[in-house]
């Protein structure tokens, strides 16, 4: 009995060695952690590594500036600053009626000054870009946990209190949220997601009534859902990016979304059809180093071509309703999308001033397969060719730069860039 009681006393007093922890040690431990986890310096980091969205040309490079990304004229400073002048007046007005007491039957999610504040960026937006073909429905709703937005339909976007409180400060931040749901309804995700859903619940349904195969291609749709649905979110993230750009807002503070929703650990569902903070700031960092500068240009043309869009509370008073003019212009006229052609002149161009001339060239030749009678696009594909050449000595790219320089002179004989390369070459 003694041998027993001297036996459960090692035992315990064992075990109370081993439960003691060395708290201070712990927390060392755990500070490594907090190097790569720490949300203080993922968030301060975008305002370090992230450049603006005007690149750096190569110097010494021949660039005429005769590629055209857009049908406009360039707007003075001082006639755009008095066109905004005369603007505030009218949201001042705007302001004061979304302040007005309205029906005693409905409430708001919302006050004035939230509404008000949404209204003014996505009314910059809306001008900016020309998309007053439709009334946009911009709702505030009630989540004080998740930053969160959505679009629902073609016209309906979504931004949650948790959100909006976040980035109140920062209308960069909100015009790129916005810009990014209202790409998402401009390059028709929401009809592309569905088509998607209604073919995996078909093959589902069939798969669970004993079909081994319908039930392997359930499992493979899921797999390109999940893929498309990043692909979608990537490239909803440029479309509301270059919105924005449009509109004249700083793509750096704008990224700070992104860098904020790498801060913090999302759910699987989430997860699952949205790519990382990380991966999405990658993408827009990579992206915007292909906007032109004349993209803000263009804005402020459209901006000081248009009027102040009017804006009331929605039916259902939970969000506001940006009205479309009385008096459209034809549907031409409004805001489309880059089709193929303009994205591989884009790309082709800025890759060209950027250096990078292998790129500009598989972009120029890829334009040059839908479209060839950009004779601009010509002249600066015999302009990357023929720094290849430099470059490598290798004479088919001499032959290529010659071969585009004629192309672009039969197409504008008389343009003396295209004359003075052809003469060069």
């Amino acid at each position: 009995m003694k041998k027993l009681s001297i036996l459960l006393i090692a035992v315990m007093l064992t075990t109370c060695v081993v439960e003691a922890k060395d708290y201070a040690k712990m927390q060392i431990k755990e500070m490594k952690h907090a190097q790569k986890y720490g949300t203080t310096q993922k968030v301060l980091q975008n305002q370090t590594q992230n450049t603006e969205h005007t690149v750096s040309a190569v110097s010494g490079i021949k660039d005429p500036k005769i590629m055209k990304f857009g049908d406009y004229d360039v707007i003075s400073k001082t006639a755009y600053d008095g066109k905004i002048k005369k603007d505030e007046v009218k949201y001042e007005e705007y302001a004061k009626q979304l302040g007005k007491k309205h029906s005693k039957y409905y409430t708001t999610q919302a006050d004035a000054e939230d509404f008000y504040l949404v209204y003014r960026v996505a009314e910059k937006l809306i001008r900016a870009n020309k998309l007053d073909y439709i009334n946009w429905r911009i709702c505030i709703y009630k989540d004080v946990e998740n930053p969160n937005a959505y679009s629902s339909s073609v016209n309906h976007v979504a931004i949650s209190t948790a959100l909006l409180d976040t980035f109140r400060d920062n209308d960069d931040a909100l015009a790129f949220v916005i810009g990014h749901e209202m790409g998402h309804a401009l390059l028709g995700h929401q009809k592309r997601i569905g088509q998607l859903v209604v073919k995996m619940r078909k093959m589902q349904n069939m798969g669970k009534m004993g079909s081994p195969a319908a039930a392997a291609s359930y499992l493979g749709m899921k797999k390109k859902f999940l893929i498309d649905s990043k692909n979608m979110e990537y490239a909803a993230d440029v479309e509301g990016a270059k919105l924005a750009l449009h509109a004249g807002y700083n793509l750096n503070n704008a990224s700070d979304v992104l860098t904020f929703l790498s801060t913090f650990d999302i759910d699987r569902e989430f997860r699952s059809t949205h790519p990382s903070g990380e991966k999405r700031l990658e993408n827009l960092n990579e992206n915007k180093k292909y906007f032109p500068a004349e993209w803000k240009e263009m804005g402020e043309y459209n901006i000081y071509n248009s009027d102040v869009m009017p804006v009331q509370l929605s039916s259902d008073r939970k969000s506001i309703v940006i009205s479309a003019p009385k008096e459209k212009l034809s549907s031409e006229q409004y805001y489309n999308p880059e089709t193929m052609d303009e994205v591989y002149a884009r790309f082709g161009y800025m890759y060209y001033v950027n250096g990078e001339f292998e790129k500009s060239l598989d972009n120029f030749k890829e334009l040059f397969k839908i479209n060839q009678t950009n004779a601009s696009a010509y002249l600066y594909a015999s302009y990357a060719a023929e720094y290849l050449y430099k470059n490598t000595n290798n004479s088919k790219y001499l032959k290529l730069a010659k071969e585009y320089a004629q192309k672009a002179k039969s197409l504008e004989p008389g343009n003396k860039y295209i004359t003075e390369q052809v003469e060069c070459l």
